[in-house]
């Protein structure tokens, strides 16, 4: 079994070899690094020339970000089944926490489908057909 005096040039050589091994993987860093910064001032260069615009990136709001305020799509049938027999614009709104510009749009597609109709007073009616396929599902 080899002593403690002959683990210590071993380990010097090893130490030796991993900062040579080190200094070579910075050296080639800076050799991409060089070249990705050229790289860049050819595609503004080309942006220039062909008139595209460069992208503005919003450092407040990453990526990872913007995919985690992701919803899942909202079941607009779903909600209109949880509705009273007569509801307002606003009881859609609430149930479905959306601005009125998309709660407007979910009603007037379902005026368009003949599941709702509009009174003159404001408020919405579920037609017939809903109520009765709303029955045979409970």
């Amino acid at each position: 079994m080899a002593g403690k005096s002959g683990l210590q040039p071993l380990l010097t050589n090893l130490n030796r070899q991993g900062a040579k091994a080190l200094a070579a993987l910075r050296q080639e860093i800076a050799k991409r690094e060089e070249e990705l910064e050229m790289l860049k001032i050819a595609e503004a260069r080309w942006k220039d020339v062909v008139g595209e615009q460069t992208p503005v990136r919003n450092s407040a709001a990453s990526p990872q970000m913007r995919a985690g305020r992701k919803r899942r799509r909202l079941d607009w049938n779903g909600v209109l089944a949880g509705l009273s027999a007569s509801f307002k614009a606003r009881d859609v709104q609430q149930k479905t926490d959306k601005p009125m510009e998309q709660v407007y749009a979910g009603l007037s597609r379902w005026v368009k489908d003949k599941k709702v109709k509009k009174n003159l007073d404001g408020t919405y009616q579920k037609t017939a057909a809903v109520s009765t396929a709303q029955q045979k599902k409970g």
